[in-house]
């Protein structure tokens, strides 16, 4: 495996250029949200939750948060995260007054989308 030389300027740009891919993602999910739309990419999911995709990906891998994937086989193709499910997530961590484990959440998420007892 060979090393990539990375200068500090090659750093600051990849750096900005994230920030820049941040800032457009979350532009189009608070246009999204504002329409009513019922899903988020992704990226625009992390970034209203302030999270970054690489660890929504992780999370949704781990069935550990709601996502809908398209085609392709397990862990593969598409995912769209339901804007309800964010906005339920940052309702109940605004209202909770502590740490909310995102974990621990989707499990009465779960439980009240399927009609049982959170």
């Amino acid at each position: 495996m060979q090393e990539q030389a990375t200068t500090p300027e090659a750093r600051v740009a990849r750096a900005q250029c994230r920030e820049l891919l941040r800032d457009v993602a979350l532009r189009n999910a608070m246009r999204k949200r504002e329409a009513g739309v019922p899903t988020y990419t992704v990226p625009e999911a992390a970034a209203l939750m302030s999270l970054s995709q690489e660890y929504v990906y992780r999370l949704i891998h781990a069935d550990a948060f709601p996502a809908l994937r398209s085609g392709g086989r397990k862990g593969r193709g598409r995912y769209v995260v339901p804007a309800k499910a964010v906005e339920q997530l940052l309702d109940f961590a605004s209202r909770a007054g502590n740490c909310v484990d995102i974990g621990e959440w989707v499990e009465g998420w779960r439980a009240s989308a399927t009609g049982g007892a959170a």
